[in-house]
């Protein structure tokens, strides 16, 4: 089929000549479209039956371009057929945290899955302060069974290599090369700055030679490891919850890249939105910004433990281990804690590279854009500065999560901003 851009006028037609969507629908004469704009690359519908709101379908197409800036900024289609990858793989490891896909096209680079209207966007729901006592442990276990049984641990030799050449995602791959590791620290014309900002704290990040060092390290990282098939994008805005349940999206960055990477950006946007919390003075602010470290805490030692299972039980059953026969009987314990101890670190420094490029680089996050107040801003974000670059610095000298959370706590209390 060839190529055409779906919309109002034609998107029930086209539904209606699916027999994977007719199932979806006891009537195609009263549907209402309603097209959601929060994204920048893809163009996405919500289709419902309006005598029955239980009917309803997510329809998400991805234009030769990114749709907030229009065809004067061309982009493959392959970021597509990467997310429909990645959500089939997902769905065969984690069905109950990726949402349900009742037809996709690579033709036509669409993907119609189920509506989740009863769920909310993370990110929101933690900007409002709301508690969501699943979230660690949901998050842990998609983490966990995605990292794992996409990697070397799980997968032959043979194996791995087809998965490693089958993800690949180039087009996608560069703008997180260039947006997240590049364009933040060489003051790029993208770049957008708090005007309130000092530039002093701009230049100690920019003109550090140890900081540009350690970021092109991970950078390094990040281009030639091919550890996972990772999502790719797991911020908090790629997550949707609600208190019994919790769904991962938006895979469309998925490759086979380094696990931290993962992790990283997801514990990177806790702490940007730790840091939106932890100036306030009130007993409420004071409470939810210890539940932020707390799940923290508990997202990284829930995947240790989760993912350390999984390497036992696979290794168990195929009656062979990745490091051969162990004739001291301690080589395969010390190199799990070898293995976890350098994935906390590259975590870290991902997560890192994530909280600074959120603050100096173009892509913005509502934790911090919710204050009108740029000079409250700006001290938020030189709190989230100076955590980014502080972990990123000593990133091997963390043994652990809850000495990264201690730093937290001491640098948001070195200054406490009423609001």
């Amino acid at each position: 089929m060839e190529y055409y851009q779906l919309n109002h006028s034609n998107l029930i037609d086209y539904l209606q000549s699916l027999p994977a969507v007719q199932q979806r629908f006891s009537s195609f004469d009263n549907l209402d479209v309603k097209e959601i704009n929060d994204g920048n690359m893809n163009f996405a519908f919500v289709v419902t039956n309006k005598q029955d709101p239980n009917q309803s379908v997510f329809v998400k197409q991805a234009p030769p371009y990114i749709k907030v800036m229009g065809e004067q900024w061309p982009l493959t289609r392959q970021r597509m057929t990467a997310e429909i990858n990645a959500l089939h793989y997902q769905s065969s490891v984690c069905p109950e945290m990726v949402p349900e896909v009742y037809y996709q096209s690579e033709a036509l680079s669409v993907v119609i899955m189920q509506n989740l209207s009863k769920h909310a966007i993370l990110r929101t729901e933690l900007i409002q302060a709301r508690y969501l006592p699943r979230l660690a442990e949901d998050l842990s276990t998609f983490l966990a069974e995605t990292l794992f049984y996409s990697s070397g641990f799980a997968l032959s030799s043979g194996d791995k290599k087809a998965m490693v050449s089958k993800s690949c995602n180039q087009d996608m791959c560069q703008i997180t090369e260039d947006f997240v590791f590049t364009y933040p620290f060489e003051h790029h014309e993208m770049n957008d700055y708090n005007p309130a900002l000092p530039q002093s704290v701009i230049d100690s990040i920019q003109k550090n030679p140890t900081v540009r060092a350690q970021v092109a390290e991970m950078k390094y990282i990040f281009m030639n490891k091919p550890e996972a098939l990772l999502h790719g994008d797991l911020h908090t805005g790629s997550v949707m919850v609600n208190e019994q349940q919790t769904f991962v999206i938006d895979p469309e960055f998925s490759f086979a890249g380094p696990m931290g990477f993962d992790i990283g950006a997801l514990i990177a946007n806790l702490y940007i939105n730790y840091f939106s919390h932890a100036h306030r003075k009130s007993a409420e602010s004071v409470n939810y910004s210890q539940w932020l470290l707390e799940t923290i805490d508990q997202l990284w030692y829930k995947f240790e433990e989760k993912f350390l299972c999984l390497w036992s039980e696979h290794e168990l059953k195929q009656e062979q281990t990745f490091m051969g026969k162990d004739l001291s009987g301690d080589s395969h314990q010390t190199f799990r804690q070898v293995f976890m101890q350098q994935l906390l670190n590259e975590s870290l420094g991902f997560a890192a590279c994530k909280i600074i490029r959120r603050i100096l680089g173009v892509a913005k996050v509502a934790d911090f854009m919710q204050f009108e107040d740029n000079t409250l801003r700006a001290k938020l974000e030189t709190q989230a500065l100076k955590m980014a670059t502080t972990i990123l610095v000593n990133r091997q000298s963390f043994k652990n999560i809850a000495d990264v959370n201690k730093l937290a706590g001491v640098i948001s209390s070195e200054t406490v901003f009423n609001v």
